[in-house]
């Protein structure tokens, strides 16, 4: 049996006092969780995911 793929997420970025942090919008609990980096991530409710990195055009307002 191979492994189920680990889904791809888009992350919004939030810039805080400290650094630049990722949110995602969870694809298994719906909720919103915060990252430090991209890449193969676990989330709080136990989820796994891929975070991808945005291009810069999905930056700009």
């Amino acid at each position: 049996m191979s492994p189920s793929p680990i889904p791809e997420v888009a992350a919004k970025p939030l810039v805080t006092a400290g650094r630049e942090q990722l949110l995602v919008d969870c694809p298994h609990c719906a909720s919103v969780h915060r990252h430090l980096a991209d890449g193969a991530r676990r989330a709080p409710c136990g989820a796994r995911y891929a975070i991808v990195p945005n291009s810069p055009k999905e930056n700009i307002p």
